[in-house]
C-alpha cells in the first residue's frame, strides 16, 4: 500500500519535502528509498544525496542541512535513519521545520521501530500519516508473501505457476531480501520462458543458502555426519565465507535452543512463531529439527562455535578443516550398544 501511495505520488509529480518511512520490512524501505533516489535524478534535478544516523547526526542538524539550498541549484535528498526513538526534546526541531519545510530538499526520516500505533500515537507523526508522508512497510506476513511474490516476477515480465511461490518460500526462507534475490536467479534461469513452474524452483532450490543451511543443521540433528559434510562443500562452493558459515550455524543453533525453551513451556507453533520472531512455517521447520537435540546440547554446541570463531579469526587453522571439525564436533553421534556379555 505505501509503495502504491509513493508510485502515485511520483508520477503526478506531488512528492513531499519531508517523509517518515516506517516499519520493519527494511527491504521494502531500501527500495522505496531508490525508488524515490532515481525519480529525483531523472525528474527533478537532484544535486546531492547525504545519508546520515543517529546517534553520529542530530535532528536538529540534519533539519539545518535540509534548510541549507545547494550551491548550484537543484534538489536534495536527506535520508536520516533514526537508531531509536528519539524524545521528545529531540524531534522539537522537527515540528519547527514542518511549518515551513525547504522546496529545495526532500527530508526522509527512517524508522525501523516504529509501529503503527506509534504513529498514530505521535503528533508529529500523525501530521505526516494525514498528509500522506507517513508511509508504513511492516514486516508481511507468511499468507501475504506468495502474492507479493508474484507481483514481483509480473513486474518482470513473468509468471509464477501453481504453487511456485509457496514453493519458492520453501526453499528460499520468508526474508523478503533472499526471496527476491532467489526470484532473480530463476527470472534468469527461465530465460524466455514466461511461467516460471515448481520444477524450475526445485532445480534451482538446491543452491539456496537458506535452503542449504537448513539442511546442514537437518543432518547434524540425524546424526548424518556425512550428510553434514556434503551440505558443507556446497555452501562452500556457493562461494560462502567461512566465518558467516559459522554465523549461519550459530544463529541456527540458538533459534534451536530457544525452539527447545518454547516446548518445554508447552507454546504452540503460533506462540512460538511470535516469540522467535520467525514465520509459523519457520517455526514448524525449527521444531522439527529441535527435536533431535537436547538442551544440554545445544548449549554445548553454543560453546564450540565460540570457540571455532576464535580460532577462525586467529587463524589457528585452515577454513576448511576447521569448519569440517565443527560439522564433526556438533554430530551427535548415536550411543554405542554393549555387546551381550561385555562389562
Amino acid at each position: 500500500m505505501s509503495q502504491t501511495i509513493l508510485e502515485r505520488q511520483l508520477k503526478k509529480k506531488s512528492l513531499k519535502s519531508i517523509y517518515l518511512f516506517y516499519g520493519e520490512e527494511e527491504f521494502l524501505i531500501r527500495r522505496a528509498l531508490a525508488h524515490l533516489e532515481d525519480w529525483l535524478r531523472q525528474e527533478a534535478d537532484l544535486a546531492g544525496k547525504t545519508v546520515l544516523e543517529t546517534g553520529e547526526t542530530s535532528l536538529a542538524e540534519a533539519v539545518a542541512a535540509a534548510r541549507s539550498p545547494q550551491l548550484w541549484g537543484g534538489r536534495q535528498l536527506i535520508v536520516l535513519w533514526l537508531g531509536e526513538r528519539l524524545k521528545a526534546a529531540e524531534l522539537a526541531p522537527l515540528g519547527q521545520y514542518l511549518k515551513a519545510p525547504s522546496a529545495s530538499t526532500c527530508l526522509v526520516l527512517v524508522a525501523l521501530k516504529l509501529k503503527p500505533k506509534d504513529v498514530q500515537g505521535h503528533s508529529l507523526w500523525k501530521v505526516l500519516q494525514e498528509q500522506e508522508a507517513a508511509l508504513g512497510f511492516p514486516r508481511l506476513r507468511e499468507g501475504e508473501l506468495p502474492a507479493w511474490l508474484e507481483r514481483e516476477a509480473k513486474r518482470q515480465g513473468k509468471t509464477l505457476g501453481p504453487g511456485a511461490a509457496r514453493l519458492l518460500m520453501e526453499v528460499g526462507g520468508f526474508n523478503l531480501a533472499d526471496l527476491h534475490q532467489e526470484l532473480e536467479k530463476l527470472i534468469l534461469y527461465t530465460g524466455a520462458e514466461p511461467t516460471i513452474t515448481p520444477a524450475d524452483v526445485t532445480q534451482l532450490g538446491s543452491h539456496s543458502r537458506t535452503h542449504t543451511i537448513f539442511e546442514l543443521v537437518e543432518a547434524l540433528g540425524q546424526s548424518r555426519p556425512d550428510k553434514a559434510l556434503k551440505v558443507l562443500d556446497r555452501l562452500l562452493e556457493l562461494g560462502e565465507p567461512p566465518a558467516v558459515i559459522l554465523v549461519m550455524i550459530a544463529r541456527q543453533v540458538r533459534l534451536l535452543l530457544r525452539t527447545r525453551e518454547g516446548l518445554k513451556k508447552r507454546l504452540s507453533t503460533e506462540a512460538l512463531a511470535q516469540e522467535l520472531g520467525v514465520y509459523k512455517n519457520v517455526a514448524e521447520k525449527l521444531q522439527r529439527q529441535a527435536a533431535g537435540f537436547r538442551l544440554g546440547q545445544l548449549q554445548g554446541h553454543l560453546i564450540r562455535l565460540h570457540v571455532a570463531d576464535q580460532n577462525l579469526k586467529t587463524g589457528m587453522a585452515a577454513p576448511r578443516l576447521l569448519l569440517e571439525k565443527v560439522v564433526l564436533d556438533l554430530c551427535p553421534l548415536p550411543a554405542l550398544k554393549k555387546l551381550p556379555g561385555v562389562h
